[in-house]
């Protein structure tokens, strides 16, 4: 008899997706698994449904209401991790790897940089015009803007382009995750006290991703 697929509950918005995708990565790995995550962004469901499709054994359902049942957070340090760990049996994989997106329409230079301009859910998270400045002053390498820059660009694309790259800048976000855990050097900015915070539950939160930013 087959097993039944394993299913989670989960919330939150791309950023928060990206995580929960490195926490079910192996179990992933091993079998199939059904996700029902819940959002107030009807305009993410798109990109939280092609994030959870990374990993073929993953399906996504969206929920209508909050579940009632634990669900899997976004961050990997807060109250009631440990118990979230050891109730799914979850071993976080930092590292993980993705198939790889198509980047030779790109014509990417062999040395380059990585830029995203704009952040979150409600593009909240924004680099200054002098900050985008002060990188492109500072770098040797010609720079190649991600996020916002084309609808027509798969996150697989965006994952291969940033992974491609000799260093990231940008906000606190879904594509900060993407970088560090690509091991690619990040410098990543914070413009409020939840930003802080999501960056220490996050990024600082884990020894892997942390060494990474700069």
């Amino acid at each position: 008899m087959k097993s039944e697929m394993k299913v989670f509950y989960a919330g939150g918005t791309i950023g928060d997706t990206y995580v929960i995708l490195c926490k079910l990565y192996r179990v992933a790995k091993k079998k199939k698994i059904l996700v029902r995550h819940y959002t107030l962004w009807k305009s993410l469901k798109p990109t939280i449904r092609e994030i959870y499709g990374l990993l073929p054994n993953v399906s996504v359902e969206f929920l209508k209401d909050k579940p009632s049942d634990a669900k899997l957070r976004g961050a990997f340090r807060y109250d009631g991790w440990e118990a979230e760990r050891d109730k799914y049996n979850l071993q976080p994989e930092y590292y993980p790897e993705f198939e790889s997106g198509d980047t030779e329409r790109f014509n990417l230079p062999e040395d380059y940089i990585t830029i995203q301009l704009v952040s979150g859910a409600r593009e909240d998270r924004k680099l200054s015009q002098e900050k985008v400045d002060e990188v492109l002053r500072n770098s040797k390498y010609p720079d190649f803007i991600v996020g916002k820059n084309g609808s027509n660009t798969s996150i697989k694309e965006v994952i291969s382009i940033i992974k491609g790259s000799r260093h990231f800048y940008g906000p606190q976000g879904f594509l900060s995750f993407v970088a560090v855990s690509q091991k690619v050097p990040s410098t990543v900015y914070v413009t409020s006290k939840s930003d802080n915070h999501a960056i220490g539950a996050r990024i600082e939160a884990v020894e892997e991703w942390n060494k990474y930013l700069i």
